[in-house]
C-alpha cells in the first residue's frame, strides 16, 4: 500500500521544485553592482552589531566607494548626453532650423545646468538702443544666405538677420516677406536724408527721432530707424538695472521652455518643477498657469490610472487651483473620491474575512475619513473593533 504514494510524492516534489525553479527564472536578476553593495552594507551592520568597529567601518567605506563610482558614471554619462544634444542642436542652428535647434540646447542645458557654451547661445541678443537696420522684401526663390551675402559680404551671417526678425525656421521664406536688416559691427549702412523730424516719447524717459522721409538717391531698398528693445529704456535709468532685469526675463524665458518640453515628453512632475520656478518669480502670468493646471491635470491621470487614488486627488485639486473652470478636474476629483472609498471599503472586508482585524479597521478608518457615511463602513468598524476588543481581552486571561 506504501508504494502507491511514491509516484504522488515524486509528483510533488518535482510539481514544487518546478515551481520554485520557475518562481526564480521569473524573478528579475539582480544587478552585481546592486548586490555587492548590499553585500557590504549587511556585513558591515553585522561588523557592527559584533563591536568589531573597525571592520564596520571599512565595509561602509567599501560600500560608499561603490556609491562614488556609481555617482561618478552617473554624471559622465550625463555630461555625455548633454554634449550629443548640444552638438545635434549646433547642426540645426547651421542648417536655419532655429527651433528644434533650441528645443536641443534646452535638453542639454537640463542634463548639465552649468553649460556655458548652451546659455550664450540661448541669451537673446542684447542690441544697440540706436541700432539702424534696412527692411528688405524677400524676392522668389531668396535664400537668406544670399540675401546675408548682399549686405554683409559674408553667408555666414544670415543668422545674424534670423535672430533680429524671430524667424524660426531660416530655410522658409516667402516672397514678399518684409525682413529687417540690422547694422552689424564693421558694416554701417548709409543714413537717410532728414526732410522732417519729429519727437516721440519712448518708455517713461528718454525719447528719440524718428526719420518721416528718405532721400529716393539712397541706393538701398529702404531705411528706418530701429526702435528702441522692450524693456530698454533711455535716459539716466541704472544700465545695470536694465541688465539685471534682461538676465531675469531669460532666465524665465529657459525654466518656462524647458517645463513645456519636459510636458511634452510626459514628466509631468519634472515640468511641475520648472514651472513653479516661474510661478514663484510672476505669479500672475497667465500662461504659466494654464500651463502648471494642465500638468497636474496630466499626472492625476497618470496616478488614476494606477490606482493611487489620494494622490491622484490632490493634483486634480491642483489642477482646479490654477483654472477654475476645469471641468474634467471637477469629474476625475468625484471618480477618485469613489474610487478610492470602494477600494478601501473592499480591501477591509476582505482583511475581516482573514481575521486580520487591525488592518481592516486600518482600512475602513481611512474610508470614514473622507466619507463616514458611505455604505456600511460604520458598522463594519464597530463591528470590527469590539471583536478586536473581546480577542485582546481573552489573550490577557491566564
Amino acid at each position: 500500500m506504501k508504494w502507491r504514494f511514491v509516484p504522488l510524492l515524486l509528483y510533488l516534489s518535482l510539481t514544487v521544485g518546478g515551481c520554485a525553479a520557475f518562481e526564480k527564472a521569473l524573478k528579475p536578476k539582480e544587478p552585481e553592482e546592486v548586490r555587492l553593495k548590499r553585500i557590504l552594507l549587511e556585513r558591515a551592520l553585522e561588523y557592527e552589531r559584533q563591536g568589531e568597529l573597525h571592520k564596520a567601518l571599512q565595509a561602509y567605506e567599501a560600500a560608499l566607494a561603490m556609491v562614488v563610482a556609481k555617482k561618478e558614471s552617473l554624471e559622465t554619462s550625463l555630461r555625455k548626453s548633454a554634449e550629443e544634444h548640444y552638438r545635434r542642436g549646433l547642426e540645426l542652428r547651421k542648417q536655419g532650423k532655429y527651433v528644434r535647434a533650441r528645443h536641443e540646447f534646452l535638453i542639454a542645458l537640463r542634463y548639465r545646468p552649468d553649460f556655458a557654451e548652451v546659455v550664450d547661445l540661448l541669451r537673446p541678443v542684447r542690441l544697440s538702443p540706436y541700432t539702424y537696420y534696412i527692411v528688405h522684401e524677400v524676392k522668389q526663390g531668396e535664400f537668406l544666405t544670399a540675401i546675408a551675402q548682399k549686405y554683409y559680404n559674408d553667408q555666414s551671417k544670415f543668422e545674424v538677420i534670423a535672430r533680429f526678425n524671430n524667424l524660426k525656421d531660416a530655410t522658409k521664406l516667402n516672397a514678399g516677406m518684409k525682413l529687417k536688416i540690422p547694422e552689424i559691427k564693421g558694416v554701417r549702412f548709409p543714413r537717410p536724408e532728414k526732410k522732417q523730424t519729429t519727437t516721440l516719447p519712448v518708455g517713461r524717459k528718454g525719447a528719440m527721432e524718428v526719420t518721416e522721409k528718405v532721400s529716393s538717391t539712397t541706393p538701398v531698398d529702404q531705411l528706418a530707424w530701429a526702435e528702441v528693445e522692450s524693456g530698454y529704456n533711455l535716459g539716466s535709468e541704472d544700465p545695470s538695472a536694465a541688465q539685471e532685469q534682461e538676465t531675469d526675463d531669460y532666465q524665465v524665458a529657459i525654466y518656462e521652455e524647458q517645463g513645456i518640453i519636459l510636458l511634452e515628453e510626459g514628466q509631468y512632475l519634472a515640468a511641475l518643477h520648472e514651472f513653479q520656478k516661474v510661478y514663484d518669480i510672476d505669479p500672475a502670468r497667465q500662461q504659466i498657469r494654464e500651463y502648471m493646471s494642465w500638468a497636474h491635470y496630466r499626472q492625476g491621470e497618470v496616478l488614476f490610472q494606477q490606482a493611487e487614488y489620494l494622490e491622484a486627488r490632490r493634483h486634480f485639486e491642483e489642477a482646479l487651483s490654477f483654472d477654475e473652470q476645469c471641468t474634467s478636474c471637477k469629474e476625475y476629483l468625484s471618480r477618485t473620491a469613489d474610487a478610492y472609498k470602494e477600494v478601501h471599503y473592499l480591501r477591509g472586508i476582505q482583511l475581516f474575512e482573514e481575521e486580520k482585524l487591525k488592518e481592516a479597521i486600518e482600512e475602513w478608518q481611512l474610508v470614514s475619513e473622507l466619507d463616514s457615511d458611505y455604505k456600511q463602513v460604520q458598522s463594519y468598524l464597530l463591528r470590527a473593533q469590539k471583536l478586536l476588543e473581546k480577542v485582546q481581552e481573552l489573550k490577557e486571561v491566564p
